[in-house]
């Protein structure tokens, strides 16, 4: 939507958790094909199973203690290490820090919505209007939404079981 209301985007910006359905890698080659433009892949240089498992943490309370064990609702490590930080890192090194981020976060996300810019909110689009327009372009993550609520990653605490 942003690119056909000529809205200027620098990148879009795609961070792989290694956690992704397989649908989705396709989806984002679908997409990629469809715009005529690069989606740039980010990937940390460690991966989910390691943030888990093995990272020691060096401050507070927990200083010391092996890995941040199984994300929860309340404490989301995995979308922080593994792809708020990760953008946030490479696009600093790459443009600075005058970086004006959007996401695709809908108007009936309220508590989803911080500092950032949301098209899809500001334009009072709705979660189940976004993906009609999705589906409306030929994009269906091939079934995915039909099983799941959400298609991040495939053993996200925000999805449903």
């Amino acid at each position: 939507m942003m690119l056909e209301r000529n809205i200027p985007i620098d990148e879009i910006i795609f961070c792989d958790t290694g956690k992704e359905f397989d649908e989705m890698y396709r989806h984002i080659d679908k997409v990629e094909k469809h715009i005529s433009r690069p989606i740039i892949r980010l990937k940390a240089k460690h991966s989910f199973d390691y943030y888990m498992f093995n990272h020691i943490k060096t401050k507070g309370k927990a200083k010391g203690q092996k890995g941040y064990g199984w994300a929860t609702m309340q404490n989301r490590w995995c979308t922080t290490m593994l792809k708020h930080d990760l953008a946030e890192r490479y696009a600093k090194k790459k443009y600075g820090t005058e970086i004006k981020w959007y996401e695709g976060i809908a108007v009936d996300e309220p508590l989803r919505i911080k500092e950032k810019n949301y098209p899809l909110a500001d334009w009072n689009i709705t979660e189940k209007e976004a993906l009609y327009y999705c589906y409306e372009k030929g994009f269906d993550w091939e079934g995915l939404y039909k099983l799941f609520d959400r298609v991040s990653c495939w053993c996200c605490p925000l999805q449903n079981l």
